[in-house]
């Protein structure tokens, strides 16, 4: 796709984007599997851009919290950029976005995982910085990438960790907190960790996952809900 004509006409239809540098934009959705090479042996691929894109993301949405909310402290407005940019977040855009149709990897490799969807989005951001500056870049992240996709006021009640939520909770709340996390060879053979939560030294819950840190947050999640807590970036406690 990044290679015909096709893909300029998805670009003004699909992202609604007039582009000026095209290379850039062949550059920002080709994947490192093409193997794809300039005259001087350097490859070419999204890689930098992305790099580029996740600084400029940051930077945006960093602009809009501080600009947006004038009476939030620095640690909340730290919470809040970290939720709007996690990876999960910035993955289902780039899905939603469809962005993997406009892209060029190679048919050998299609097993690449979910973070490609938000590496693209990176990089499309890190080309429009370059072809058309900060300012046009922040209208067009704010208006076409952050308004649709991100319900700003469900934010607050968004928990970014689990299990770092419960070892707050319980450190303000003076009760202590157990994460035994151990290898656990089930029935599924991919699922090699299991973590128990004790509370006041009473098991609460218990969950199996593919690494130790899977099985930890899994079992947060279910102590949360157990015990029916509320999460607040204003309180950060139960309420």
């Amino acid at each position: 796709m990044a290679t015909s004509g096709i893909f300029f006409t998805q670009l003004r239809e699909k992202l609604e984007i007039k582009t000026t540098e095209k290379k850039l934009y062949k550059e920002a959705f080709t994947h490192s599997s093409v193997n794809l090479k300039d005259v001087d042996g350097n490859p070419i691929n999204f890689e930098r851009l992305e790099f580029l894109g996740d600084a400029l993301l940051g930077a945006i949405i960093a602009e809009s919290l501080f600009k947006n909310n004038p009476k939030v402290n620095e640690g909340i407005l730290t919470k809040l950029r970290a939720k709007i940019v996690s990876r999960s977040k910035l993955n289902r855009i780039g899905k939603e976005m469809g962005l993997i149709e406009l892209a060029e990897i190679s048919n050998h490799h299609k097993n690449f995982g979910d973070n490609i969807y938000g590496n693209l989005l990176e990089s499309l951001i890190g080309a429009l910085f370059i072809d058309k500056g900060y300012t046009k870049t922040k209208n067009y992240v704010l208006k076409k990438i952050i308004n649709p996709y991100i319900d700003m006021k469900s934010l607050n009640e968004l928990v970014l960790s689990y299990k770092g939520f419960l070892i707050e909770w319980t450190q303000k709340n003076k009760k202590s907190i157990e994460f035994k996390t151990n290898n656990d060879e089930g029935l599924d053979p991919k699922i090699n960790y299991s973590c128990q939560i004790f509370l006041d030294k009473k098991f609460i819950a218990k969950a199996r996952e593919i690494s130790k840190k899977k099985a930890e947050e899994k079992a947060a999640k279910m102590v949360y809900h157990i015990l029916k807590l509320k999460f607040s970036l204003k309180t950060n406690s139960n309420e």
